[in-house]
């Protein structure tokens, strides 16, 4: 579920990865998650709410959520932290949930040094969405890039904007 959630978003793999069940809403007839610093580490530092893609929604993303009862969504919050490795500084349970999202992607055998598994969900999402006529600015919004110019910031859009555009997102064909 963590892989087609990045997939359909284009957050990055750690923003959904500390994702919790209190962080999902549905309002005027969507769903939505609500990408915020107080979940955990976030590059902007700044919250923003993403609209779900209907097909996380008939997958089953909102029953899971409700089975999460407010606690996180990809990991157990009363897990154990495995023992600190000296060379590496210690990492939160939802960095740890990140990382084995990209080793899954290079067990599917992508392989290529340089391609980051987790980074490219973003790549994907943005080209896709450009792709079917996605505003940038939406597309922008969701992802969490920062509008380019200043002119661009007075034209924030809505959460509400943001869902109706990822209608225009084609679903992915799955096995």
């Amino acid at each position: 579920m963590r892989a087609r959630f990045c997939a359909y978003s284009g957050a990055r793999a750690g923003e959904i990865t500390q994702l919790r069940a209190a962080d999902i809403q549905q309002r005027d007839g969507f769903w939505f998650a609500r990408l915020t610093p107080s979940a955990g580490k976030m590059k902007t530092r700044k919250a923003r709410t993403i609209p779900l893609h209907e097909h996380l929604i008939e997958q089953g993303f909102i029953e899971f959520v409700r089975k999460a009862d407010g606690a996180p969504l990809f990991y157990e919050p009363n897990e154990r932290p495995e023992k600190r490795v000296e060379a590496r500084p210690r990492q939160n349970q939802a960095e740890r949930m990140r990382s084995q999202v990209g080793m899954w992607v290079r067990s599917l055998g992508v392989n290529d040094p340089e391609i980051s598994p987790n980074h490219a969900w973003r790549h994907t999402f943005k080209t896709i969405a450009a792709r079917v006529g996605i505003d940038e600015r939406y597309s922008d919004a969701i992802t969490g890039h920062v509008p380019p110019t200043t002119g661009r910031k007075y034209t924030t859009p809505t959460p509400e904007d943001l869902a109706e555009a990822i209608k225009k997102f084609p679903r992915y064909k799955l096995d």
